[in-house]
């Protein structure tokens, strides 16, 4: 069975600063997303980002920025219900400005995995 190419890129604002954990030996980041459409439509979507490095400080809310990753089902079992929801697995992030943290924080910054 041939294996299928997705990868998804949009750009939007964060609804709230990042948090961050350990998992094993890595770092992962959490944060979500809001991508305005036509007229009133908004997509909110969650983001995980493993090994956020330097970047981290500065996803903060209100912080624009273009990511660029897979999409994943992720589902889980909630007081015997089956819940899922689609998260993004970032493997490209682009800070836009925004909302930097300090005075000489730089316009641009990227980070690749």
């Amino acid at each position: 069975m041939a294996s299928g190419f997705q990868t998804f890129v949009g750009s939007g604002n964060l609804t709230r600063d990042a948090e961050s954990r350990q998992v094993g030996e890595a770092e992962v980041a959490k944060y979500s997303i809001a991508i305005n459409g036509r007229k009133d439509r908004v997509l909110f979507l969650d983001c995980e980002q493993w090994r956020p490095g330097g970047v981290l400080p500065y996803l903060t809310k209100g912080t624009s920025v273009i990511v660029q990753g897979e999409l994943e089902l992720q589902t889980w079992e909630k007081d015997g219900q089956q819940r899922s929801k689609m998260v993004l697995n970032v493997n490209r992030l682009q800070l836009n400005g925004g909302r930097p943290k300090r005075d000489e924080a730089e316009e641009f910054a990227e980070f690749s995995r």
